[in-house]
C-alpha cells in the first residue's frame, strides 16, 4: 500500500483516458468545437497522457523530500 492520497487513482486514470477519447472522438466522429480547434486536439492529448506520466514522478519526489526533511 502506498502513502498517496486517494485522488490519485481517480487522476491517473483519467489523465490515460482522456486523451484516448480525444483522439478518438477527434478522427472519427469529430465534435464542432474540435473541429474548431484542430490539431490543438493532438497537442491536448499529448499533454494529459504527459500528466499522467509526470504526476506520480512529481508526487513520488515530494514524498521524499518529506522524509528528508522528517530525518533532519
Amino acid at each position: 500500500m502506498t502513502d498517496s492520497p486517494p485522488w490519485v487513482g481517480g487522476v491517473m486514470v483519467a489523465t490515460l483516458i482522456l486523451p484516448m477519447l480525444v483522439l478518438i472522438t477527434y478522427t472519427l466522429l469529430p465534435l464542432p468545437g474540435q473541429v474548431r480547434f484542430g490539431a490543438g486536439n493532438y497537442v491536448l492529448a499529448g499533454a494529459l497522457f504527459v500528466l499522467n506520466v509526470g504526476l506520480p514522478r512529481l508526487l513520488r519526489r515530494i514524498r521524499r523530500l518529506r522524509r528528508r526533511g522528517d530525518q533532519r
